[in-house]
């Protein structure tokens, strides 16, 4: 059966604090190549399906993984597992200026951005993560708070919100590099959202930047 969607392109320009860096982008060449990456204000291109929604996310969850190499628009590589189907969204940084990489599945239904900060700019990632946790309140009126991922240096909440008039739900974590914090997060529709929590958690908890070691699983948290 043929299952026909909807794509929706969001600015959001009124969320300049969503999902954004905590510090101000220093404007840089394209070319340049440096492990530091930049504020964002969140832009994402989502896909409402008209009809069978769940049967398309069932069948893709089982779409086999292999580990990837991601190069962010700062010169970062990462690598992280990515199911068959998921792929870089193209010319993302016409949407996103600042964000250093941004990805999706075929069907444009499920995304992954990541915003990354020099450590140099903050005293430590408590201080970071509540700078982060007042962004999200504020921007979101959330009262979702962020919890610690076991023996990792890592927290993650995740939480429902209405974007544009479309609602959405977020997994979103901050975590420490060897010299950078990461703001990583995922997203997908409300209605999707369980049946793709599984899927978008182990690509996440999949991440690694430089030598950071990976986080372990914790899909029975979420």
């Amino acid at each position: 059966m043929r299952i026909m969607k909807k794509s929706v392109v969001f600015s959001l320009l009124g969320f300049t604090l969503l999902f954004a860096g905590c510090t101000p982008k220093e404007e840089k060449p394209a070319s340049e190549s440096t492990e530091n990456a930049s504020a964002t204000s969140l832009s994402m291109t989502s896909s409402t399906e008209v009809a069978q929604e769940s049967t398309v996310s069932s069948s893709e969850a089982a779409l086999p993984s292999s580990e990837q190499t991601i190069t962010g628009v700062s010169g970062t590589n990462y690598t992280i597992d990515l199911p068959s189907n998921w792929q870089e969204v193209p010319d993302f940084t016409s949407l996103n200026p600042d964000n250093d990489f941004m990805l999706s599945d075929a069907l444009e239904t499920k995304y992954l951005a990541a915003v990354v900060e020099s450590k140099q700019d903050f005293a430590d990632l408590e201080t970071y993560l509540g700078l982060v946790q007042e962004n999200l309140a504020t921007s979101f009126d959330t009262t979702a708070t962020f919890l610690p991922i076991p023996d990792t240096k890592a927290y993650f909440v995740d939480f429902p919100a209405t974007v544009e008039g479309l609602n959405i739900h977020y997994i979103y974590y901050v975590l420490e590099t060897e010299n950078n914090y990461v703001q990583l997060y995922g997203w997908t529709l409300e209605s999707l959202y369980d049946s793709s929590k599984e899927e978008l958690t182990a690509i996440m908890n999949s991440f690694k930047a430089v030598s950071y070691t990976h986080l372990r699983a914790h899909e029975t948290v979420l």
